[in-house]
């Protein structure tokens, strides 16, 4: 079975005044890293444009599944 979580999306900033997104999990999963994932921005997206991609990736991400193949998917051999 694959573990998955529901995740939200928040804004961060680096020292530079960089924007970024961290993936927070919401639920426990293993072996998920105790840091969030970052995502970097393109250059030139500021605070404004990372917190639309915030809004959009939480209402559009129900869920994230580190191992999605596991187990790993095959053809269906028989009718149910």
């Amino acid at each position: 079975m694959s573990y998955k979580t529901r995740v939200t999306f928040t804004i961060k900033e680096s020292a530079d005044g960089t924007p970024y997104l961290n993936m927070e999990a919401l639920d426990p999963i293993p072996n998920f890293p105790e840091q969030p994932p970052a995502f970097d921005l393109r250059p030139g997206a500021d605070m404004a444009k990372a917190e639309e991609i915030a809004r959009y990736l939480n209402a559009n991400i129900a869920s994230f599944r580190p191992e999605p193949l596991v187990p790993i998917a095959s053809f269906q051999t028989k009718v149910k």
